[in-house]
Order: structure tokens, then C-alpha cells, then sequence
């Protein structure tokens, strides 16, 4: 199974405009993504930090981990206008 970090943010000059994206993350030491227990702790944190100080034009409204076997399929999903 894949584990899939998304986060949903929201511009901070207008809070009420907010989108889903998807964090390009994997171990240096091994090339995998977090498993889904870190992706719910403290590791899912970090990435979201991680992400916010490369984009400070926003602000964090939550963390989402989604599990799948398919991980283009499963970004798909959580990334289009449906999810």
C-alpha cells in the first residue's frame, strides 16, 4: 500500500481561497514515501512545515493521509476539483 501526505492550504492575504496539494516527499535514505503512521505524526508535520516555509504566501488548514495502490491514481484523485 501507498501512503499519500496531502495538505490542504489557503492563500493568507484571502483565507477563504484554499486548494489541495500534494508534497513530493521521500526518505533520502531509501527513495520510499512515509509509510501511513508517519504521515499521520509528527513526520506528516514536518513535511507540511517543510512545504509552508518553501510557500509563505499560505497558511495550513489540514493534513490528510490516504492510503491506495496506485499512487498517480491516488494524487489524481485528492488533486482534482472533486475531492
Amino acid at each position: 500500500m501507498f501512503a499519500l501526505l496531502s495538505l490542504v492550504v489557503c492563500l493568507s492575504s484571502a483565507p477563504t481561497i484554499c486548494h489541495t496539494v500534494t508534497p513530493d516527499y521521500a526518505h533520502a535514505d531509501t527513495g520510499q514515501p512515509p509509510t501511513f503512521f508517519e504521515c499521520l505524526g509528527i513526520g506528516g508535520l514536518h513535511i507540511a512545515q517543510r512545504w509552508l516555509d518553501e510557500h509563505p504566501g499560505h497558511v495550513l488548514r489540514r493534513v490528510q493521509c490516504s492510503v491506495g495502490s496506485d499512487p498517480v491514481r491516488l494524487r489524481d484523485q485528492i488533486e482534482s476539483p472533486q475531492a
